[in-house]
C-alpha cells in the first residue's frame, strides 16, 4: 500500500458515513483510521494503543536515563504510526504523562497527529514512567520509542 492508497482511504472515510476504518493485509500491514478529532478536544477512550516491547538495543536511550534497579524490567512504548508527537491535548494544557508518575491501563500517554487525525496512545499496563523519549511537537517515526516504563 502506498501513500496514494492511504490518501484515497482517508478521502473515502471523510466522504462516507463511516466513523472508523481498520485494514490489515496478509503481509501484516495494519491501518486504523478514525475521523472527527481536533487537538483542542482529544477523544475519550483509546483509539490506537501503543505497542510495548522489551528493550533490546536501546544503548543510547538507556545511557540517557537514570540508572535503573538491576531487577527492574523496562518496557518501551513505541509509536504505532508516523506523525507528530504531542504530550498534551492543547499547547497550554497540562501534559497527559510526566516522568515518575504511575499510569493505569487505558490512561492516555500522548497524542500522535497523523493526517489531521488525533490518535491517543494509551498505557497497556500499570507502570511508572521512567523516561519520556520524544520531544513535544516533533515528528516521530513508526516504531520509534516514546516512553520507557517500569511495570508496577
Amino acid at each position: 500500500m502506498d501513500l496514494r492508497d492511504v490518501k484515497d482511504l482517508v478521502k473515502l472515510l471523510d466522504e462516507s458515513n463511516l466513523f472508523k476504518l481498520e485494514l490489515e493485509d496478509t503481509n501484516g500491514f495494519k491501518l486504523k483510521l478514525e475521523k472527527g478529532y481536533q487537538a483542542e478536544k482529544p477523544p475519550k477512550g483509546p483509539i490506537v494503543r501503543g505497542a510495548e516491547s522489551v528493550i533490546v538495543s536501546e544503548d543510547k536511550l538507556l545511557a540517557e536515563m537514570t540508572k535503573p534497579n538491576p531487577d527492574q524490567e523496562l518496557l518501551t512504548v513505541t509509536a504505532p504510526m508516523v506523525g507528530t508527537f504531542f504530550r498534551a491535548p492543547a499547547p497550554d494544557a497540562e501534559p497527559f504523562a510526566k516522568e515518575g508518575i504511575t499510569v493505569e491501563p487505558g490512561d492516555t500517554l500522548c497524542i500522535i497527529e497523523a493526517m489531521k487525525l488525533m490518535n491517543e496512545i494509551t498505557a497497556e499496563f500499570r507502570g511508572r514512567i521512567v523516561k519520556i523519549l520524544a520531544e513535544n511537537g516533533q515528528p516521530v517515526e513508526y516504531n520509534q520509542p516514546l516512553f520507557l516504563l517500569e511495570r508496577v
